[in-house]
């Protein structure tokens, strides 16, 4: 896959290693507070606030200081101060490893060019959609809610790499979960999952760590942040004068001979990578 991290680069590379990459987010994470973080520290809010505001944001597209003043819990000075404090704090992984030591400023700046160049054709935010696939701002919404919902409900940070449209079967992965949508439109929204991937959507959705793999407990937890996110898809379709129903998710069964999936239908594939492990999202048509 073409889009990646940059702490994916430098491993690629050989230039630091996998625990001292473990070791940088770590401590890149215990620097970049989230904004609910910021706004609990300042007493703006409180834990059972901050919930609430979580719960809001499975349901409606807006950032967490936005549905924050729709609720009157905050006002719009304290939460430009918590985003200019966030913005202030926030460092990038290379400066992570920098400060653990793993890299000399002179690595870091010569890297930072080399990963730039190699990532040139990749634009940050923005989603391709490829052509002569059908209604390309719906795809472009269910892409976008996404990759929102993996940022937002599980923290998972991803990047969309380049769509293509293809007939074949997805390759085997630990866990598919698949929605139908119908009505108006109609696809089959669908997710692949590594393990590990999975376990942290549906640890983040059950409240509490999984360690083990208990399959049909993160199954189950996948499946409802399928539910949540295919909830706002259709909720932003619905904006456009469509009305789409969903089915209830399933897991899409691998079998001897694949998944039988597409079954002669075109799909739209969109790998999204992660640092915790690569996602794929697939929207076959009709």
């Amino acid at each position: 896959m073409g889009v990646k991290f940059f702490g994916q680069f430098l491993l690629e590379k050989n230039i630091i290693k996998p625990e001292e990459l473990i070791e940088a987010v770590e401590y890149q994470e215990s620097r970049n507070l989230k904004f609910g973080e910021y706004a609990l520290s300042k007493g703006y809010l409180t834990e059972k606030d901050s919930e609430r505001i979580q719960n809001e944001q499975k349901h409606t597209d807006m950032q967490f200081g936005e549905i924050a003043v729709k609720l009157g819990i905050l006002n719009s000075t304290q939460v430009k101060e918590i985003l200019t404090i966030q913005k202030n704090d926030h460092i990038f992984i290379g400066e992570a490893l920098f400060e653990k030591a793993f890299l000399t400023s002179d690595v870091l700046e010569r890297e930072l060019s080399l990963f730039k160049e190699d990532q040139g054709k990749y634009i940050a935010g923005e989603i391709i959609i490829p052509a002569g696939a059908e209604n390309p701002e719906i795809v472009r919404n269910m892409v976008d809610l996404t990759q929102k919902m993996l940022q937002r409900i599980a923290y998972i940070n991803v990047k969309v790499d380049h769509g293509f449209i293809s007939n074949e079967e997805p390759q085997r992965n630990f866990l598919l979960v698949s929605v139908c949508l119908s009505g108006s439109l109609k696809y089959e929204y669908v997710i692949s999952l590594s393990l590990e991937t999975s376990r942290l959507i549906a640890s983040k959705i059950i409240g509490e760590e999984i360690k083990e793999e208990l399959r049909e407990v993160i199954a189950d937890g996948v499946k409802e942040f399928c539910n949540i996110t295919c909830g706002n898809i259709v909720a932003k379709i619905a904006k456009r004068g469509k009305t789409v129903d969903i089915t209830p998710p399933e897991e899409v069964v691998y079998s001897v001979d694949g998944y039988h999936l597409i079954k002669g239908r075109r799909a739209i594939y969109y790998p999204l990578a992660s640092p915790e492990g690569d996602i794929a999202l697939i929207l076959v048509e009709g």
